[in-house]
Order: structure tokens, then C-alpha cells, then sequence
């Protein structure tokens, strides 16, 4: 979890700009994907739609202690002179 959570939390700091919501959103929800995926393979659960009942979003952050990406854009305008 130390590795992913470095990469995300450079890649958040390093694209968290204006207009970048919706790949932040993306990213999140790969992250989250990923860890689920790797969660039910490791637990020799089957299926998809299982796997998101056993394991929340909640569940990822709480006990696995996924690094929450930030949902909105950190900062209002970027390079603005005003």
C-alpha cells in the first residue's frame, strides 16, 4: 500500500489543477478497482458485483488505508494573472 499510495498522492499533487476533475475521478476510481480486484483474487472470491458488496469504498480507505485522491480541482484558475 506504501508504493500505490506514493504514486497516488505525487500524481494527485502533480495534475490537481482546474479542469482536471474528471481525471481525478478516473484515477480514484481505477485505484479503487484495482485494490478490490487484487482484495478478491487474494480472498478467492468470484465475481464483480460480489466483490463490491464485500468491499466497499469505505472498507478500502478505513481498513486497507488506500490514499483518498481528492474528487475537485484544489485550485479556482491556474497561471491567472488577475
Amino acid at each position: 500500500m506504501g508504493n500505490v499510495n506514493r504514486s497516488l498522492r505525487g500524481w494527485a499533487n502533480y495534475f490537481h489543477y482546474r479542469n482536471s476533475s474528471q481525471a481525478i475521478n478516473k484515477v480514484r476510481y481505477h485505484a479503487e478497482d484495482r485494490l478490490r480486484t487484487h482484495l478478491l483474487k487474494r480472498h478467492k472470491m468470484k465475481g464483480r458485483g460480489a466483490g463490491l458488496r464485500l468491499v466497499p469504498g469505505v472498507h478500502l480507505y478505513r481498513r486497507h488505508g488506500l490514499y483518498k485522491v481528492p474528487t475537485r480541482a484544489g485550485w479556482n484558475s491556474a497561471h491567472t494573472w488577475a
